[in-house]
């Protein structure tokens, strides 16, 4: 083969190689030249695989032959090796959110994005309601009701209060 043909062949494969990491990681965590190969740009173009026709060269190289084959280019390799990388790692440390990797370190910021989103959205709620009572509060304290009347708005106002509550604090009503 020609050079310019086992270069190609490196893309090709390589390309292929990353999409199985992708749809499978669990079945290539155990694959010890991988992690080198993924961790960086240069890593990727240094592996080598002889049963996949993949060999070794330069970055330069691969990104000469990525330009010509693919689509968008080397950026497409690029991004499909860090896709892979994170598909392993995630594989490898499933959803426990430690602090000695990225992919943990992710798990973590998400889990407490969600946890002050959903507290947002409970102080939001919880302010309405208090606007709400304190609308009806002044309305009660004005009104020329009987006794009667005032204690039926109150029994009225604090169902649907109880029911708001609920929701802020279970999601249901």
């Amino acid at each position: 083969m020609k050079i310019l043909e086992v270069n190609q062949k490196k893309v090709t494969e390589t390309k292929s190689l990353l999409l199985e990491i992708i749809k499978d990681p669990s079945s290539f965590r155990g694959i010890e030249a991988l992690t080198p190969a993924l961790r960086s740009q240069g890593g990727l173009a240094k592996f080598s695989n002889s049963k996949r026709d993949i060999v070794s060269c330069s970055l330069n190289t691969l990104k000469s032959a990525s330009e010509l084959l693919l689509d968008r280019g080397f950026i497409e390799l690029d991004e499909l090796r860090i896709n892979a990388k994170n598909a392993i790692e995630a594989v490898v440390v499933g959803n426990k959110a430690t602090k000695s990797t990225k992919t943990g370190l992710r798990h973590k910021v998400d889990e407490i994005e969600s946890k002050l989103s959903t507290m947002q959205k409970s102080n939001f709620l919880l302010t309405t309601i208090i606007s709400e009572l304190r609308s009806e509060l002044k309305k009660m304290a004005h009104s020329d009701d009987s006794s009667q009347q005032r204690n039926a708005t109150y029994q009225s106002l604090n169902r649907k209060i109880e029911a708001k509550l609920s929701y802020v604090n279970h999601g249901e009503v």
